[in-house]
């Protein structure tokens, strides 16, 4: 016998089709291999409603009002989107000065999880990481140290004293998390310097 709550809609339609053929309730167990309580149940619901499955059972929503709107969802998931490695109860912060919705931890932690956003580890690449910047900073450079032989490397690249200590983050599933750094601040005052 198969249990209720896995028998489809299909299976339940085949019920009053064999009824209405003339065949009994015990017949139409032992052809279908279903209990006799859920053949009665869906002749019982074909009778009032027209279909097998009652079309109000979902009408009525139960429990407490979300407290956290769709508004609310788009603003935390734009401030993950900008900023990853935000914790909770910064989250929790901005959404009650910028939106004025006083929201716990628990409940981000579960709009989060509905968002499809997950914990993980910080990767060090910049986000804005982009080829022009990147020519504009070399022109900046050469400006300043014109012999190659002036520069001094040191790989410590993405390395910023006041982040360094974030090392996990949040970002949607089957996404890495990136930390931004300074790359593109240290870029724009390099050009502001020379057009100055």
């Amino acid at each position: 016998m198969s249990p209720r709550n896995v028998v489809s809609e299909d299976l339940k339609a085949c019920i009053p089709a064999l009824y209405h053929h003339g065949y009994s309730v015990q017949k139409i167990c032992n052809i279908l291999a279903l209990k006799k309580s859920l053949v009665y149940n869906t002749l019982a619901l074909f009778s009032k409603y027209g279909v097998v499955n009652n079309p109000h059972s979902l009408s009525c929503i139960s429990g407490r009002p979300r407290i956290l709107s769709q508004a609310d969802l788009i603003f935390l998931q734009a401030l993950i989107d900008h900023w990853h490695i935000l914790y909770l109860d910064k989250l929790q912060q901005e959404l009650f000065i910028k939106r004025g919705v006083p929201a716990s931890i628990s409940t981000l932690a579960h709009a989060i999880k509905r968002l499809h956003v997950t914990w993980k580890v910080v990767t060090a690449p910049a986000l804005e990481r982009s080829e022009e910047l990147r020519a504009l900073y070399m022109n900046c450079i050469s400006a300043e140290a014109p012999d190659t032989n002036m520069l001094v490397f040191i790989d410590h690249s993405v390395k910023d004293e006041r982040t360094s200590f974030r090392k996990y983050g949040q970002a949607c599933k089957g996404a890495r998390c990136i930390q931004c750094r300074c790359f593109v601040r240290g870029i724009l005052t390099c050009m502001q310097q020379v057009h100055a």
